[in-house]
């Protein structure tokens, strides 16, 4: 039975307390006897409307461990921050690599819900889960644990319709996760037998589409991609 390497989501929930403060309203008592007076014309520099002020953008912090899945400390691992866990999304935030023992921190703004994970820059591992966290609250004092897994290689044969091969052309796939949709975009050429191999891409389950500079494109239905393996869909046919 082979293990699969779903992306589970775990949930931090951050409280932000408002502290309300009961305002209570001060009547002087004063003398009625003044004589009235027209009201004073008030100056330009009264008038002119007040400066639009922006507050400063509030952050907060959360202490993080990177390991492999049999709990391996990682070193030189990027903590990051995005709006959704894909590969599309610039980071918001970044946080120093790991060290030697797996860990770092990140610094991260508090006023929108964002996906905190590991980014490995040599792209031999990727994340196996990922943190949604909540908008509001202070620092994260828990050490959240990001378990990272092998990269992976999807290896196909590339053929027009009438089964002639798609030779030295070049070839993109798109990994869609069932989940969150478009995940993993990749490129390669062909060789003189239209074979192509996408290297270091995201093991996990997935429909898998290629498409070719000529025009031609295939969709794979749902399809395991191992990590630390090549995956070999064969031959296939582009229309």
């Amino acid at each position: 039975m082979r293990q699969t390497y779903s992306l589970e989501t775990l949930i931090v929930v951050r409280r932000r307390l408002l502290c309300l403060v009961g305002i209570m309203p001060v009547f002087f008592a004063a003398c009625s006897c003044r004589e009235a007076r027209e009201p004073t014309t008030p100056s330009a520099a009264s008038q002119a409307a007040p400066s639009e002020t922006v507050a400063p953008q509030e952050y907060t912090t959360a202490p993080m461990r990177v390991v492999t899945l049999s709990g391996a400390p990682l070193s030189g691992m990027i903590p990051i921050a995005t709006l959704h866990p894909n590969a599309f999304d610039e980071p918001i935030a970044s946080g120093p690599p790991t060290d030697a023992n797996g860990e770092s921190r990140i610094r991260f703004p508090v006023e929108q819900k964002l996906a905190l994970r590991a980014w490995d820059p040599n792209l031999l591992y990727f994340p196996n889960n990922f943190f949604d966290v909540l908008p509001g609250g202070g620092a994260v004092r828990e050490t959240l644990v990001i378990r990272m897994v092998e990269s992976a290689s999807v290896e196909a044969a590339l053929f027009t319709p009438d089964g002639a091969p798609i030779a030295r052309e070049n070839a993109g796939m798109m990994l869609f996760h069932p989940v969150h949709g478009p995940w993993w975009p990749a490129a390669a050429d062909t060789d003189d037998n239209g074979k192509v191999t996408f290297h270091r891409v995201p093991p996990g389950e997935y429909v898998i589409r290629i498409k070719v500079a000529s025009g031609g494109v295939v969709e794979i239905p749902e399809t395991y991609v191992a990590p630390n393996e090549t995956t070999r869909i064969g031959a296939v046919h582009l229309r």
